[in-house]
């Protein structure tokens, strides 16, 4: 039998009273946010919900810490264009037939590093050969964009958009699923592709609850990895038709 040690009572008292201090410090933390696993945390690395730059500015696309696979890329501000935005140290030119409170641009990358600088922020993404050969760090998430046919103005399939007493293109709130997103995507194919998915009867006027509208490093576009939309993750995904 091991001898008794009688309790440090002490010590015993200041472990109990760090543990108090640091439940309290994370409970009243500023950010409020609650713990999350390491998958979670894991999926946080990318985000693709809109970027806000200053009081002003948001960075609608691209993202940086990411990785692109297209050479001709949408560089999408909404709110107040800085002055000087630089992509790779050069000035951005802006499609003039925009006009509002949304700028877009088309950048033309080389394979490697990029940079942008947007007023006083900067941010890098690198263009690969592919979505594993690129010169970015490997905890980089692939940029995956939506697919749309080319067009003059791709942003009116999605949005409300109108023409200003300038002739320039004005966009607005998004459109109504059965106004932008099935005018692609077939409904009853999607019904077969939902079958195991947790989402209410009515997804089909909610699509932006579960899919990116612009880009997400996830598959079909999806805000969070699929394994966490799926009743059942051990079903197969249903085959295209």
């Amino acid at each position: 039998m091991k001898n008794f040690q009688p309790l440090n009572i002490p010590r015993i008292f200041s472990v109990f009273f760090a543990a108090v201090c640091a439940v309290t410090l994370f409970q009243f933390s500023p950010s409020g946010v609650s713990s999350v696993s390491a998958q979670e945390a894991e999926d946080e690395k990318f985000d693709a919900k809109p970027v806000q730059l200053s009081d002003k500015t948001f960075l609608i696309a691209p993202h940086g810490d990411s990785v692109v696979v297209v050479s001709r890329l949408w560089l999408i501000l909404k709110g107040e264009c800085p002055e000087e935005v630089l992509h790779n140290g050069q000035p951005v030119r802006w499609d003039s037939n925009f006009g509002g409170d949304v700028h877009v641009s088309i950048l033309r990358l080389d394979i490697g590093m990029q940079k942008l600088k947007i007023g006083d922020r900067e941010l890098e993404f690198v263009l690969g050969r592919n979505e594993k050969d690129h010169a970015g760090p490997s905890e980089w998430m692939v940029y995956r964009l939506h697919n749309m046919k080319p067009g003059r103005n791709p942003c009116m399939r999605c949005h409300e958009t109108e023409k200003n007493a300038d002739g320039k293109i004005e966009v607005g709130a998004l459109m109504s699923a059965q106004d932008a997103c099935f005018k692609c995507h077939i409904p009853e194919k999607i019904d077969v592709q939902h079958s195991n998915t947790v989402v209410n009867d009515d997804w089909r006027t909610k699509c932006s609850d579960c899919h990116f509208i612009h880009a997400s490093p996830y598959k079909y576009l999806l805000r969070q990895p699929r394994g966490s939309y799926l009743k059942d993750p051990s079903i197969p995904e249903a085959p295209e038709k």
